[in-house]
């Protein structure tokens, strides 16, 4: 009989171990989904800003092709003016 009750009691000391484990994995894995949604975040974020910076440079570049067309900066104004326009055109049909 007291092979069977050291037998119980090293079950529930295991036991007792793999409850503690199991409980610092769940910790660990809500720290994670906590972390990984963070940098989801912070992904979406980069790539707005990326996508900002490419149309400011897309602008930047046709502003100087403008120039080098031989349009004056009154036309050149009017030109970008006209591209922003169809930029936020389209941004505002992304957001619908």
């Amino acid at each position: 009989m007291d092979q069977l009750s050291d037998r119980l009691e090293r079950l529930h000391l295991q036991f007792d171990k793999l409850k503690v484990v199991f409980q610092k994995m769940q910790e660990q894995q809500c720290k994670l989904q906590e972390e990984n949604a963070e940098l989801h975040v912070q992904l979406s974020r980069k790539r707005d800003k990326i996508k900002a910076l490419k149309d400011e440079q897309a602008l930047i570049v046709n502003a100087k092709s403008l120039k080098e067309v031989g349009l004056d900066s009154k036309e050149a104004r009017h030109k970008i003016n006209e591209l922003v326009r169809g930029i936020d055109k389209c941004i505002a049909q992304l957001n619908e």
